[in-house]
C-alpha cells in the first residue's frame, strides 16, 4: 500500500492515528504520523518533513493527510507536491483513515487513492438531524443543507 503521512500542528496528527490504529491495528507500517509543535519554525518543519517523506517513500510516492487548507501544515507540504511522488488531502477525518482499510492491496496510482480518501471523508460529514429525518421518510440525503 502507499504510504500515508498524517500531518498536523499539535498533537492532532498523533491522536487521529492512534485512534484509527486502535480499531484497525493493520495501519500500523503503512501509515506515520508527524504533529508540528505550534510555534515551529516553517523551514524547520520543512526539513523534518523532507526527511521523512524520504524514508516513507517505497516508490509509489506518499499521500499526506492535513487537517485543513490553507493551514501551516497544508502549507508546509504543498511545496513537495510532484508528478505521482507526493499528493495532498486535507481535511483529515477518522472515516478517511478507516477507509485505509478497504484500500489496502489494491492496485492504484497515488492520486486515485487520495481521491477516494476525499469521497471517504467528505461522505462521513452529516448533519444528523438531518440525516435520520430522511432516513425515518425513506427519503436519501446527502447530509448537506438543502440551499
Amino acid at each position: 500500500m502507499i504510504p500515508v503521512l498524517v500531518l498536523s500542528h499539535g498533537n492532532l496528527a498523533e491522536e487521529i492515528f492512534m485512534a484509527a490504529r486502535t480499531i484497525d491495528p493493520h495501519l500500523e507500517g503503512t501509515v506515520e504520523a508527524l504533529s508540528l509543535p505550534w510555534d515551529v519554525d516553517s523551514d524547520v518543519a520543512a526539513g523534518q518533513l523532507r526527511t521523512r517523506l524520504k524514508e516513507m517513500n517505497r516508490g509509489d510516492g506518499v499521500l499526506i493527510l492535513t487537517d485543513m487548507f490553507g493551514g501551516t501544515a497544508t502549507n508546509v507540504a504543498l511545496p513537495f507536491l510532484e508528478s505521482e511522488e507526493v499528493e495532498v488531502v486535507t481535511g483529515v477525518n477518522l472515516p478517511m483513515m478507516l477507509k485505509l482499510t478497504s484500500l489496502r492491496g489494491r492496485e492504484q496510482t497515488l492520486h486515485e487513492m487520495a481521491v477516494r480518501l476525499m469521497e471517504a471523508g467528505q461522505k462521513s460529514i452529516r448533519v444528523a438531524s438531518e440525516y435520520l429525518r430522511a432516513r425515518r421518510n425513506g427519503t436519501r440525503h446527502s447530509g448537506g443543507s438543502r440551499e
